[in-house]
């Protein structure tokens, strides 16, 4: 990082180290199930955001949409899974009790 000029401030509010007690609140607020998400996006999208604040929220969304697309993926194999099966007619002997 290069330093600023003179006359500058040395840490303007975007750089700002966040305090315990900020990513404290930061938590709690993104753990409120509506207004959580309206702030993630907020401070992912916000220019004024706190650059810290700012790359948190995006790596919670990146990691959110990612989980979303595994949880999809495997629910779908599981159904294909399911409906394949009864298509087939696997399982069909053993719920009426004759395996053999």
């Amino acid at each position: 990082m290069t330093t600023p000029p003179m006359g500058s401030p040395a840490a303007t509010i975007p750089d700002k180290t966040l305090s315990v007690k900020d990513w404290l609140i930061t938590l709690v607020v993104l753990s409120i199930p509506f207004i959580g998400l309206i702030f993630l996006l907020y401070w992912a999208l916000a220019t004024s955001s706190n650059i810290n604040r700012k790359n948190y929220c995006i790596a919670v969304i990146i990691y959110q949409v990612v989980l979303f697309v595994l949880v999809l993926l495997i629910f779908i194999l599981l159904i294909s899974m399911g409906l394949l099966s009864s298509l087939l007619g696997e399982y069909g002997p053993m719920y009426e009790g004759t395996l053999l």
